[in-house]
């Protein structure tokens, strides 16, 4: 009896044994292989139909050797170079897993009467290789149905293939607005439609302004201007014809925004116009000076252009040379003192009368960084009246003098409590209690300060004395 269960038991084993090595041989997908024999560097040209479509029915991209892509048709303008490069990628790449039919007698269930999509590459030597069908997804698993015109089998690839070949017209476009490099520009300029015009040039590493009157700008504001502006991308394409430009408010715009750049002074220039009135638009109409076409930007884009002269202005408080300074009468919270250079490079704290020596690397750290103060902004210029901004009875003031008693100057900083109107509503954090302000004997402007800023003057004498020398340690005796 159990001799033959066992035999019975073996029996039952081999046939499923077999049954399964049958299924495991005969459904195994093919190996898979390209689609196309072609690299990506070797294409020259795509065309994208879309049968179905009622716009952007026809999709033409090419390049010469080592140049960059360019739309051709239905418009001729600059392509995205990443997007049609992935495209490129896209359908090198593509790999057939598996063929479905060799000689379909209906296309439409596979979604190939008539395809979602037509792609047509050709090389660099001019042949142009099978088009590619692009038909539907497969109801089950992650893969797609495709064909060439060079066989009629219906295969399979990746369910990946088909979105990345859908691509409208503004997809492959080139979004960047502006073609300069920021170290190249000479000059620009900043036209607003209430006829102020600010100009700014280099002048070797710094930047000054010229109009509307000469003063030293502010490196690191022209720095982001023209980062913003280099950086831009378009939103949306509005028209690459308009009839009539006024319904966006580029035939009087309200700010231009021009840059020159090499010897020659080649120039690009940026129109911004109104926002749109859109629902769920943020955007703001823009064009290109020397281009006909009407495009949007993000506000955040024109916010970083439409910059006021204080924008831009250089922010140092009081320029001087640290090395001139003999002496600073500081006059702070904690009391008055005077820091007074002595001989061989030595410096002197002196404090009610009495003199002692001071730590030479916090002087000097101190008076660097009052000739690098610098305003977060300028608030005003003039400064109407000092008593609002805490002016009148500064927190800290310190006068500068050179030698032979030669006066450089006195900066003064303020810092000012405000009241707030309202309680911080719940979670919440409550809005700064204390502002900051400083101005100074070189110009008649008030700077706004940050707190970490102003803390840095707000010191004692204490803290410029030179400290003790420890007492020698005493070594035992042996």
């Amino acid at each position: 009896m159990r001799i033959r269960n066992t035999i019975i038991a073996l029996i039952l084993a081999a046939i499923v044994g077999g049954y399964a090595l049958s299924v495991s041989y005969f459904s195994k997908p093919e190996e898979a292989q390209k689609l196309l024999n072609i690299k990506p560097d070797d294409i020259a040209g795509i065309t994208l139909e879309y049968p179905q479509r009622s716009t952007d029915k026809l999709i033409e991209i090419e390049r010469k050797k080592d140049g960059d892509w360019r739309l051709e048709k239905p418009i001729g303008v600059d392509a995205d170079q990443t997007t049609v490069n992935n495209l490129a990628h896209a359908i090198a790449d593509c790999e057939i897993t598996k063929t479905v039919e060799e000689k379909p007698e209906d296309l439409a269930p596979f979604g190939l009467k008539p395809p979602a999509a037509i792609v047509t590459v050709k090389t660099f030597t001019g042949k142009s290789l099978a088009a590619i069908e692009v038909g539907k997804t497969t109801p089950v698993g992650f893969n797609a149905y495709v064909r060439t015109t060079a066989k009629p089998a219906v295969m399979l690839t990746s369910s990946a293939f088909p979105s990345g070949m859908q691509k409208t017209l503004d997809q492959l476009r080139d979004r960047d607005l502006m073609k300069f490099k920021v170290d190249d520009v000479t000059r620009f300029t900043l036209a607003k439609d209430n006829g102020e015009l600010i100009e700014i040039e280099r002048d070797g590493e710094k930047w000054r302004m010229v109009k509307p009157q000469a003063a030293l700008a502010d490196s690191g504001q022209v720095r982001e201007l023209l980062g913003t502006l280099v950086n831009a991308k378009v939103a949306d394409f509005i028209s690459d014809a308009p009839a009539n430009v006024s319904q966006y408010g580029l035939e009087k715009p309200h700010l231009t925004v021009s840059v020159y750049t090499g010897k020659g002074g080649a120039q690009e220039s940026l129109l911004v116009g109104f926002r749109q009135s859109e629902q769920g638009k943020d955007g703001v109409y823009v064009r290109r000076g020397e281009r006909v076409p009407v495009y949007t930007v993000h506000q955040y884009v024109t916010s970083g252009l439409d910059k006021s002269v204080l924008d831009l202005r250089d922010k140092t408080v009081m320029a001087f040379e640290p090395a001139a300074v003999e002496s600073a009468d500081v006059k702070a919270a904690s009391g008055e003192f005077l820091l007074k250079r002595s001989a061989g490079g030595k410096w002197d704290v002196i404090e009610g009368g009495k003199s002692s020596p001071a730590d030479v690397p916090v002087v000097e750290r101190f008076l660097d960084e009052l000739r690098d103060l610098r305003g977060v902004s300028i608030i005003a210029d003039p400064m109407p009246s000092a008593a609002p901004f805490g002016l009148d009875q500064p927190g800290v003031q310190v006068t500068l003098t050179g030698k032979d008693g030669q006066h450089i100057g006195v900066v003064k900083l303020a810092k000012v409590a405000v009241k707030q109107p309202t309680a911080p509503a719940p979670g919440e954090a409550p809005p700064p209690s204390n502002e900051y302000y400083a101005d100074s004997t070189a110009g008649k402007a008030v700077y706004s300060l940050s707190e970490f800023t102003y803390s840095q003057f707000d010191e004692p004498a204490a803290r410029f004395r030179a400290k003790p020398a420890a007492p020698p340690s005493s070594t035992p005796q042996h």
